[in-house]
């Protein structure tokens, strides 16, 4: 494979600076998707639902939902690529792959616990039970306060895939994950559908999906972590103006979310029916591109754990921020939406430091936790 050459003398795996500047990239994307106050809505911060206004958001949503299902793409072509050089010791990959996901959750979640803590109270104070055990459900899946469903699914989607080893089990395997995708995409862009029917198994469907925040969940990432798997096992695919197939499958991703916004079936963005193709001829496009410029490899790899931290660190950022501006009365970034690039620039400086300094400390044995931070 022109895209994977292996060393087999040192079983180590080929480097890949353009697949971790691809995640350094994705990251400050998502960021973006993250940045408006807590408990906003399209029309509440100001955006109308004229036509060339949906148009632009649905520009925006391609974009940057573009990033999520790279990250999971990038994440099991890696893991999977290891494993592909290294079979005998499969499960010790898996092990540790787990491991440094659960670490993440945990240290996360402890950084998040006093806004988990307050949501919690503000729900046992309004005597609101349904909620207080959704929310409760959700935290424990997704993390607290929101936004670590990437790692739950990552961990269970991976763990899964990684039982699926023949061409003819993964055909399978990918058809299912298909299914699954288009389960999410019905909980996301198409939601609306199942408010358009007193049928009891879509109200079945409708009620399921809300309680659970299925929008966000396994459904979504299942798919993008088995192709990380097969483009690890095959390389990439030879496809005719593949370049060209990239620009018009974005033009459809647009198009796509205009029209459910338009006919008020959208309620997240998170998943919809022409993501998958886009990110395939995207990763298709990206994967056989590589260097062994040592400056820029150098580079890359520091981006690579600060656009780690920063995912992980801005969602704690931005909530903390919005509640203690809240609580002064001083929220002015709920006013003036494009004042959100101050904190947004200030997020990414902070990230940056804060990896440089945990890293270091982590040297320390007994900061060695840091590391778990990213």
């Amino acid at each position: 494979m022109e895209n994977a050459v292996l060393n087999q003398s040192n079983k180590k795996p080929q480097y890949f600076a353009v697949l971790d500047f691809v995640r350094f990239i994705a990251a400050l994307l998502i960021i973006s998707i993250h940045i408006f106050p807590e408990g906003s809505t399209t029309g509440s911060i100001g955006f109308d639902t004229s036509i060339p206004t949906l148009l632009g958001v649905s520009f925006a949503y391609s974009l940057v939902r573009a990033a999520v299902p790279i990250f999971f793409f990038v994440s099991s072509f890696l893991l999977f690529k290891r494993i592909e050089l290294d079979k005998e010791n499969k499960w010790k990959y898996i092990g540790s792959f787990l491991l440094r996901l659960l670490f993440l959750y945990l240290f996360w979640y402890i950084v998040g616990l006093p806004i988990t803590i307050r949501d919690i109270s503000s729900f046992i104070s309004q005597g609101d039970t349904y909620n207080l055990i959704r929310y409760i459900v959700n935290t424990l899946w997704k993390g607290a306060p929101r936004g670590y469903w990437f790692l739950v699914s990552l961990g269970l989607c991976a763990l899964i895939t990684s039982c699926f080893n023949s061409k003819k089990s993964l055909l399978i395997l990918f058809i299912f994950s298909c299914v699954c995708y288009a389960y999410g995409c019905f909980n996301s862009a198409y939601f609306g559908v199942f408010e358009l029917t007193d049928n009891p198994v879509s109200q079945a469907l409708l009620f399921i999906g809300n309680y659970l925040d299925l929008y966000m969940s396994s459904f979504v990432a299942f798919v993008f972590v088995v192709l990380g798997k097969i483009f690890a096992l095959h390389g990439s695919f030879k496809i005719k103006g593949n370049l060209a197939l990239i620009i018009i499958s974005f033009v459809l991703m647009i198009g796509e979310l205009f029209l459910t916004q338009y006919f008020k079936l959208f309620k997240y963005s998170d998943a919809f029916f022409s993501l998958p193709i886009f990110v395939f001829l995207l990763m298709n496009k990206l994967l056989p591109l590589n260097t062994e410029n040592e400056s820029f490899i150098a580079k890359v790899k520091k981006l690579k754990k600060v656009g780690s931290f920063s995912y992980l660190f801005h969602i704690q950022f931005f909530y903390y921020m919005h509640w203690i501006l809240d609580s002064l009365n001083a929220n002015i970034f709920r006013d003036y939406i494009y004042l959100l690039v101050i904190p947004y620039l200030v997020c990414i400086v902070v990230s940056f430091g804060l990896q440089t300094l945990f890293e270091y400390l982590s040297k320390y044995k007994f900061l060695r936790f840091l590391k778990y931070s990213y």
